[in-house]
């Protein structure tokens, strides 16, 4: 999805930047997209038709265009910097690709030992214990409910709980205690506050806004809540880097407080993102490689465990 909504934004940007008529570039995208976004595409095109903002378009299909999507493009329609803006749209959906393809590569070959565990670890119990199907599938869903459970509510506190609500913090601070994944989780964050910014400035956004929309951008409650205060901060007058906590790391504010000395802020954020995207992808790299290693060793506890549970068991039998 997130792939070809980028590819969308990227063939749009490109008829537009060559001169091709906002209805016939809507148009000629729509075409080129599956069931689910030329359908989006064109109900763009025909509330452009009768004078209607994309922009208010947009905001009416939450399960096409998310928030950023739709902040970005209502700034631009204001500045007149459509073309530029969609394409940064493109390579932020390709960013956020990116970031999930490596994530799910990640947890794919966990995923495949933690169920094959799961079916290994009774067998000695079962052939040796007098072959009982019903205690074999039991135990087998004893293991898998150890790993189904947890993410279930993850996913439940991630679906449908308020992103600033309390327990998405401390969902979220639980996952930036995780080795590795907590640091990459927490660059990747602040990659994704400075990359809206940059794009919410380039659109035309007043600074104001812009720092308060990239922190609700940033994907996590507890980097959302030490950047928030730059907004309040560009509000009052004075430096967006005054309003942010000191708990963000001292070169990332160094950094954003040159861009702002300079009257280069909008390149000093394209660059600070660019920087920890870097590192984070680092990181997720190094939490991918020791993930599995973990899983090994989980698995073979757990192998262990059923193994003299079952022996255990027979020799009481025995006695």
């Amino acid at each position: 999805m997130a792939a070809t909504l980028a590819l969308a934004y990227h063939n749009l940007s490109t008829l537009l930047a060559a001169g091709v008529p906002l209805l016939r570039s809507l148009d000629t995208t729509a075409d080129s997209l599956d069931r689910r976004l030329g359908p989006a595409f064109r109900q763009l095109s025909q509330a452009a038709a009768k004078g209607r903002p994309l922009a208010r378009t947009m905001d009416n299909r939450p399960d096409v265009f998310a928030p950023t999507d739709v902040m970005i493009v209502l700034a631009a329609e204001t500045s007149g910097t459509l073309p530029e803006s969609l394409a940064l749209l493109a390579k932020w959906h390709e960013f956020q690709q990116s970031i999930k393809r490596k994530m799910l590569s990640a947890m794919m070959l966990p995923v495949i030992m933690i169920h094959a565990a799961a079916f290994l670890a009774p067998l000695p119990g079962f052939f040796l214990g007098g072959w009982h199907v019903a205690i074999y599938i039991r135990q087998v869903i004893s293991i898998l409910l150890l790993f189904y459970i947890p993410a279930g509510l993850i996913f439940g506190i991630i679906r449908f709980s308020p992103r600033t609500g309390v327990l998405r913090t401390l969902l979220d601070m639980a996952l930036l205690r995780i080795p590795l994944l907590g640091t990459a989780l927490y660059r990747l964050s602040l990659s994704r506050y400075c990359r809206v910014f940059y794009m919410l400035t380039k659109a035309g956004l007043p600074i104001t806004d812009c720092a308060e929309q990239s922190a609700d951008a940033a994907g996590n409650a507890v980097v959302a809540r030490q950047v928030r205060g730059g907004s309040a901060s560009a509000k009052a007058g004075r430096p967006v880097s005054a309003g942010f906590s000191t708990r963000l790391p001292v070169e990332f504010i160094n950094l954003w407080q040159v861009g702002e000395e300079t009257g280069k802020l909008e390149d000093a954020a394209k660059r600070l993102a660019d920087n920890i995207r870097g590192s984070a992808d680092f990181m997720f790299g190094e939490f991918a490689a020791w993930l599995p290693r973990m899983i090994y060793f989980l698995v073979c506890l757990i192998i262990a465990y059923f193994i003299f549970r079952n022996l255990a068991l027979i020799g009481r039998w025995a006695l």
